[in-house]
């Protein structure tokens, strides 16, 4: 029989033939760690290693050593393994050195850092990403010390105060609003640079996702919608209108699918002023138009093919989001548009780290929640809506809800 332990350090990203099997493989490994370490070296990895790790990556962000570190390597391999006295010289402030050294010495144990020699470092895929300035990496930090680390240690005092009630009402009791003296969606209207951590955050996340295209066919969307320009000269139609759609990526996405087909004026991205301002900051084709809108005043877009919502809904308890359905309701054309939902639908049985991980961070954070099957049914109906089919893939931890106006037919 093998060793175990080589066959294990033999595993990488290549053994795998797609994502789906590298997911399943990373999952197994969770349970076979589970299986391993003892109830201490777990609680001591939760309490007291991830907290200092984490402060050691912001710190490494913070004196610019990540940015410059992949910077380097991407030079060559020369670029790659960096010294102390190197590292040293990539901050942009005076640091003592056994300082740094002591947080690096960490971060080579929890293998964010290869260890190669004394005092010497070879970078791992996630230290180029915090410094890489695209994946956005960084900014799930970053948004983790502004919002989700403190939330969570007030969270079970915060439940145990308000007699274990489930917090799906904002404005009678909330984690964050208690902790912050704001609600989440406020707090970052007034501080800018906790606004921009969360956007930074939601757009790792969308990098990290599937992307809905490859979930739904968009082939639907487009036969059938008004894309010509009429007899009288005017624009077609909208065709897509993504609300709540900070960076536009997934409508970025919709129009790389269908180049030559799509015309000018027909695709909107609508964020509230400051997202749209400042936050976003990802360069659209010109033919994606910015919009700055909040999606609880009327919809000012009429009669689009589609309004799209990508992990808005659950962000709000439900009778916000009847709120949210009641603007884009009365926008939609009967018989014509469509209202499509990515976000998670929670499985009887067998939901993800993932899924569980976001069902509890929108309720430290926002009261909000992911749902299931049935009361995304009962929502929807709620407000006037139908839903035509939800489309599933077996690599998204997200699906694709497509609905309609429940009268158009």
């Amino acid at each position: 029989m093998a060793n175990p332990i080589e066959l294990i350090d033999s595993i990488g990203v290549d053994s795998f033939k797609d994502d789906t099997e590298r997911y399943a493989a990373k999952e197994a490994a969770r349970r076979l760690l589970a299986r391993i370490e003892t109830p201490f070296e777990r609680i001591w990895a939760l309490a007291f290693e991830n907290p200092v790790l984490i402060a050691g990556l912001q710190l490494c962000q913070d004196l610019g050593i990540w940015a410059k570190w992949t910077a380097a390597a991407g030079e060559g391999d020369e670029g790659k393994t960096q010294t102390l006295e190197t590292l040293l010289g990539f901050c942009n402030t005076t640091v003592e050195p056994n300082l740094l050294y002591r947080f690096l010495n960490h971060m080579a144990a929890l293998n964010v850092l290869e260890e190669v020699g004394p005092n010497t470092w070879k970078p791992t895929p996630l230290s180029l990403a915090m410094g890489d300035g695209v994946s956005y990496i960084d900014q799930g930090v970053r948004c983790g010390l502004d919002h989700t680390i403190p939330c969570g240690v007030n969270l079970a005092k915060f439940l145990k105060e308000n007699g274990y009630r489930e917090p799906l009402d904002k404005d009678k009791f909330e984690n964050y609003r208690e902790l912050f003296g704001d609600d989440f969606f406020g707090f970052c209207q007034k501080n800018p640079g906790a606004g921009g951590s969360f956007i930074g955050l939601m757009t790792a996340l969308r990098n990290h996702k599937m992307v809905w295209t490859e979930v739904y066919d968009t082939r639907r969307l487009l036969d059938g919608a008004d894309l010509d320009i009429n007899a009288d000269g005017q624009a077609p139609a909208p065709l897509f209108v993504d609300v709540g759609g900070a960076h536009g990526l997934d409508t970025q996405h919709l129009l790389a699918r269908h180049l030559s087909e799509i015309p000018a004026n027909t695709l909107f991205v609508e964020d509230l002023p400051e997202v749209v301002s400042t936050h976003a900051q990802e360069q659209l084709d010109p033919r994606i138009q910015r919009i700055a809108y909040d999606f609880f005043t009327p919809q000012p877009i009429i009669g689009s093919r589609v309004y799209f919502l990508h992990a808005v809904p659950h962000d709000w308890p439900d009778a916000d989001c009847l709120r949210i359905f009641a603007n884009i309701r009365t926008a939609m054309r009967p018989g014509y548009s469509k209202l499509l939902i990515y976000e998670v639908v929670l499985p009887a049985r067998g939901a993800t780290s993932l899924m569980t991980t976001l069902d509890l961070e929108l309720m430290n954070c926002v009261s909000g929640l992911e749902r299931t099957e049935a009361h995304w049914a009962r929502l929807l109906g709620e407000a006037g809506l139908k839903i035509v089919e939800i489309f599933r893939h077996p690599r998204a931890v997200e699906s694709v809800i497509e609905t309609e106006l429940a009268e158009a037919n």
